[in-house]
């Protein structure tokens, strides 16, 4: 059985994969590999966490993938639900898990992933998110960091132009079977991709996407994907917290507006979890929406 040492800074970020004691003691994540792949469309080198099924070095299978956002908030539950759900009691079929971070080091590793996912995950630029940005960061006791924000076309261009075929040349992954997910931020990429290039994945996880970012643009591309297509062929799990808003209603008026434009091909599942907030709300969330999104495996 493949194990990967994993030499990780800083701390604990929420349930992060990042993790480091005082006595500077190695972290093991079972069949999880770490690689680093340098965009040259965002001209970022981005950080993989990739966990393997373990029946993956037993045969010739390929898998579906599952591409995450912000591997250092949910890649550890992502992954705990995974093993638990098809070793434990099988609930959904055995995946090949990427999570998507930023590298660093020590000193700023948190820096890097807040300034790298308010830049890839914002669909326009937005001055009054990256000063909240910033300051947050100066506030967290690191150096000035300059953050920008409006990247999401690059972005996506890199999932669909350097990290899918890095993922689909060197292992085995079944390419009419992607998921992409995301939470917060991520969400509202996940919901641009859905809008944008729908086509990329065929499964969607959207937990608490930020659809008021930007006056609420979200809901323009909604809307102008509605006008140029008639179908929406992609299965989708959109959640949010009962205690957060304005996530919670911003998930029930996309999921009227979706239903109102009658697809034929959309299948969506839309939870508000009671008395969750932003923060709590993702483990309820990873655990429903990959039994939601591989159960049934549409």
């Amino acid at each position: 059985m493949k194990k990967l040492i994993l030499l990780i800074p800083i701390l604990f970020y929420f349930s992060g994969i990042i993790a480091q004691s005082e006595n500077n003691l190695n972290v093991v994540v079972e069949r999880t590999e770490v690689k680093k792949l340098y965009s040259e469309i965002v001209g970022q080198e981005y950080e993989l966490f990739i966990s393997l099924p373990k029946s993956y070095n037993s045969g010739n299978t390929s898998y579906p993938v599952i591409i995450g956002l912000d591997a250092y908030t949910a890649f550890l539950i992502t992954k705990g639900c995974i093993d638990a759900f098809t070793s434990l009691y099988p609930l959904m079929p055995e995946v090949i898990l990427v999570g998507i971070g930023y590298g660093g080091d020590e000193s700023n590793s948190l820096a890097k992933w807040i300034a790298g996912r308010t830049r890839d995950f914002t669909p326009v630029k937005d001055i009054g998110t990256e000063q909240y940005y910033e300051q947050f960061i100066t506030g967290l006791g690191y150096e000035t960091t300059k953050v920008q924000s409006g990247g999401a076309l690059l972005f996506l261009d890199f999932l669909h132009n350097e990290l899918l075929p890095y993922i689909n040349s060197n292992y085995r992954i079944d390419n009419k079977n992607k998921a992409l997910m995301g939470a917060s931020l991520g969400g509202l990429f996940a919901l641009y991709t859905l809008f944008h290039a729908p086509e990329t994945f065929n499964k969607y996880f959207i937990e608490s996407p930020s659809i008021q970012y930007s006056n609420e643009i979200t809901y323009d591309y909604e809307n102008n994907y509605a006008k140029n297509h008639t179908d929406l062929n992609a299965e989708i799990f959109m959640c949010a917290g009962s205690l957060e808003n304005p996530h919670a209603t911003n998930v029930k008026k996309m999921e009227s507006l979706l239903l109102s434009r009658n697809y034929a091909n959309l299948h969506l599942e839309t939870v508000i979890f009671e008395n969750e907030n932003h923060i709590s709300c993702a483990p309820a969330a990873i655990s429903r929406g990959l039994i939601e999104l591989f159960n049934n495996d549409k």
